[in-house]
């Protein structure tokens, strides 16, 4: 039986969805739209 490989001889590698900076983006927003709703929340810092 073939090993199974993620790649073959012709493609490039796959992008995968682990960006730590789009988590930390996402984390931000999701505190500020707390903080708007009137939640006790520190706004962080988006800079």
């Amino acid at each position: 039986m073939a090993q199974k490989t993620p790649l073959n001889s012709f493609a490039r590698a796959r992008k995968v969805g682990h960006d730590a900076k789009k988590k930390k983006r996402q984390s931000a927003i999701a505190q500020l739209q707390q903080w708007a709703k009137g939640k006790n929340v520190e706004i962080p810092n988006t800079k």
